[in-house]
């Protein structure tokens, strides 16, 4: 019996090949971005799991007060001081160990490499295990002894073996392989950016104390991005045991200074490590993925319950004989629920033949290594495809079993009042999301533009950024880079300073008007020299620039005067940027040994820019001088190629530093790598809004035939009576925007609260975007009028002795 209904099912499939294909194109649609969207969210949520000890493990992050200039709620590291508390006063955790990314020039004899290294704390290789293929876990508990991975190791020394072999930090420093590890599989949070890119070389923190000066107590004063700090627990201790022992350090050794900026330490499991980012700035990615397909298979099933309704038109004369020769309810149920699960089961054999070509493209593209795991996942997979069947076409069966033998027959199509709202519900509910999806794609898109153009503050276009010049035997070179590198011609200016705009790297420290108290504002601080504001094109609006000349950045505290920004002047609570000249402030800085009070005299003020950009809001800022601080210089160009000039700014750098390889990138270009992930959302958004959109119009299309072919008749007789092709066409139009205009008032209000939601994300928003929203609405709208019209004109134009004849 049921290959016979397979066998009937096929043949009205091959007699209406649009119906079929418009029914399998929307399901293999819906199921191909349903199943992406379910194998991306379960390979990210298990991340590391591959640890020994993965359940576990787990990370210490920071709680960042209300008012934190920034729109992230939690930043995932602590200051670096944090890990020795926590030794000291939780003797019950079994290992603890940080982890401090920094980027350094590796020489193997006579090659030189930049190089990602992390330095850690022994502990490490206690918490986390690995595959040794030379050495052993008490590699890094040599003070020179480093830990690489079996790429690196290749990569420095060839297919021999590594061990014991020599690399040299910054031609100072000498380090030795103790250990080569296999490579970290690809799900795991080392080889995410949030943690610094890659997981290749592994040095103690000691290592790091001898080529950079860092202090193994850790220190209460910068934050750093991907800086971790790692706890390993015992078996019988849970996240809420620990994260109130982390609560009792703060309160009891936290220093008070600190508390400005972090106001509570939060445990994380070691699994949330990979998605922490997103909850950091209130962005759900992978629900927000796993929900958008989902919304998208429903309108893909509601499609298809569509369109499998409007072909009952065609086959009630067929029931209606069936019925008659003794078939019963029961059976013609089964028949369609059959049909319906062979279209869901040749959808879904295709959804996944897509997911064989798109996955390796994808996985190529962004460095992940998702794959179809059939022996494990084909129960989910049938059940998917049996669960997409049943609800796709239940209803279009249902409707075909009540219909009585003697109405089809006698008119050839099924009626119903019920049926009708059914379908024009199912049709809102698809515009519905639809709206919503367009509504978000267009705010998100002018809300990057918006934050693209406040980029242009700063002349991003014309600047190339040279990096890694804070090592000690470059900084005596700087006035020659500056005149040979000015020489060469389109060269404009350069500068040197601590950090570039955009560069999300802040150091900010608490500031006062008087020695003995504190504003709860921390304030940003960049060194400079005395090019910086010329060369970025910042105007001083009272008093005068930081100069050498005039003893600036001179004396015994580092830039003993200072340039602030308006917004400063207005945290100082000075009357004006004029009253702020010649005043003295006082910053405070956490040491071991206390609080360290610094004064500076303001001789200048200049705009309050935003020169972190993104998400971040406008800080009062600091600029002062001392060249012990500087470790970028940006080189500003007019009138030719920035990449003619990089290769010319390089010629005169092999010369003035032959030892280290030249790092230069365009500000444009590092503009474009925190931009990205603003394009990625954008991108992915529009991705699920078109596919929403475009099966919400094949469902308009199904719709629009069976009302159509429903009311032909009446179309006829209205001809006859007078009608003109225009009054029939609207008539049409009118009838099938019902839906659509329902949709309209559930759609937008939904889109303006997610809007909303994504808007407060930035400091920099939309101030109206209302107007996006109705336009997304009246877009969807002029879409579903264009649809229906190609139904519409064909029948108005028909002869209405055509129209009579039909029924």
């Amino acid at each position: 019996m049921y290959m016979n209904y397979l066998l009937i099912a096929w043949r009205h499939m091959l007699k209406n090949k649009l119906y079929a294909t418009l029914n399998v194109l929307g399901l293999v649609l819906g199921l191909t971005v349903y199943l992406f969207g379910s194998m991306l969210a379960t390979y990210e949520r298990e991340y590391d799991l591959f640890f020994e000890h993965a359940d576990r493990i787990y990370t210490v992050g920071s709680v960042l007060p209300p008012d934190a200039p920034v729109a992230v709620t939690e930043f995932e590291a602590v200051h670096t001081a944090v890990a020795p508390l926590i030794e000291a006063n939780v003797p019950e955790v079994e290992a603890v160990s940080r982890t401090v990314g920094r980027e350094y020039l590796v020489s193997i004899g006579d090659d030189d490499f930049y190089q990602e290294i992390r330095f850690v704390d022994p502990a490490f290789t206690t918490i986390f295990d690995f595959n040794y293929l030379e050495g052993d876990p008490g590699a890094l508990s040599e003070p020179t002894g480093v830990l690489i991975s079996r790429t690196v190791a290749e990569k420095f020394f060839g297919t021999g073996s590594a061990l014991g072999r020599i690399l040299i930090l910054d031609h100072s420093v000498s380090l030795h392989v103790a250990a080569v590890i296999e490579d970290l599989p690809a799900n795991t949070h080392f080889n995410t950016t949030l943690a610094n890119a890659g997981f290749e070389v592994v040095a103690p923190l000691a290592a790091l104390n001898r080529v950079g000066g860092y202090d193994l107590a850790g220190n209460f004063n910068q934050l750093g991005s991907g800086d971790l700090t790692y706890i390993l627990v015992p078996a019988d201790k849970s996240l809420t045991w620990l994260q109130g022992k982390l609560d009792g350090v703060y309160e009891r050794h936290y220093p008070t200074e600190a508390r400005e900026l972090v106001v509570a330490f939060r445990a994380h499991p070691l699994r949330e490590v990979n998605t922490m980012v997103w909850d950091m700035i209130g962005l759900p990615a992978i629900e927000t993925v796993q929900l958008l397909g989902i919304l998208v298979l429903i309108i893909a099933i509601v499609n298809y319950t569509n369109l499998a309704t409007a072909q009952c038109l065609g086959r009630t004369r067929e029931i209606g004989l069936r019925k008659a020769m003794g078939a019963t309810k029961a059976q013609m149920l089964q028949q369609f629920l059959v049909e319906s699960l062979m279209v869901a089961a040749i959808a879904m054999l295709i959804a996944l033949a897509l997911l064989e070509l798109c996955v390796p493209a994808f996985n190529e593209a962004v460095g992940r290594d998702l794959s179809v795991n059939y022996s494990e996942t084909l129960p989910w997979l049938g059940a998917t495809a049996l669960g997409v069947g049943l609800a796709a076409g239940a209803y279009p069966a249902y409707l075909i079993s009540q219909t009585r033998p003697i109405d089809a027959l006698r008119d050839g199509h099924a009626r119903g009042v019920g049926g009708a709202l059914f379908r024009s519900a199912m049709l809102g509910l698809q515009f519905t999301i639809s709206i919503f999806m367009l509504a978000m794609v267009l705010v998100v898109y002018f809300q990057n533009t918006r934050l693209e153009g406040s980029g242009d503050e700063f002349p991003k276009s014309e600047m190339i950024v040279l990096q890694r010049l804070e090592h000690e035997s470059l900084r005596s070179r700087y006035d020659t880079m500056r005149h040979e590198i000015s020489n060469i011609p389109g060269v404009q200016c350069m500068t040197f300073s601590s950090q570039v705009p955009y560069d999300q790297a802040t150091r900010g420290l608490p500031a006062g008007t008087t020695p003995d108290e504190q504003s709860t504002a921390m304030f940003m601080q960049v060194w400079i020299d005395e090019y910086f504001m010329d060369c970025f094109d910042i105007p001083i609006l009272a008093g005068r620039n930081l100069s050498s000349a005039l003893g600036d950045g001179v004396g015994a505290m580092p830039g003993k005067n200072a340039i602030i920004n308006e917004l400063a002047v207005e945290r100082f609570g000075f009357a004006s940027a004029a009253d702020a000249l010649g005043k003295t402030y006082y910053d405070f800085l956490a040491t071991d040994g206390g609080t360290k009070t610094r004064a500076h005299t303001i001789v200048g003020v200049v705009p309050s820019l935003n020169f972190q950009s993104f998400f971040n809001q406008v800080q009062p800022m600091v600029y002062l001088m001392d060249r012990g601080f500087l470790r970028v210089a940006s080189v500003r160009v007019n009138g030719r190629a920035l990449s003619e000039v990089t290769e010319e700014i390089k010629s005169v750098w092999d010369v003035i530093v032959p030892e280290y390889p030249m790092q230069a990138e365009s500000l444009d270009d590092l503009f474009g790598k925190f931009f990205m992930i603003f394009t990625i959302i954008a991108l992915v958004l529009a991705a699920f809004a078109f596919l929403a959109l475009s099966l919400s119009l094949i469902g308009l299309f199904g719709l629009a035939a069976f009302m159509v072919q429903g009311h032909t008749r009446e179309i006829g007789i209205r001809k006859v009576m007078g009608a003109n092709t225009t009054q029939i066409i609207r008539l049409l139009i009118w009838r099938l925007s019902k839906p659509v205009l329902w949709a309209l008032l559930i759609g937008m209000p939904l889109a303006y609260v997610g809007s909303g939601i994504y808007l407060d994300f930035f400091t920099d928003r939309l101030a109206m975007p209302e107007g996006i929203i109705v336009g997304a609405g009246l877009a969807a709208v002029l879409c579903a009028w264009g649809v229906v019209a190609v139904h519409a004109v064909r029948i108005a134009r028909s002869q209405p002795i055509n129209a009579l004849r039909w029924e």
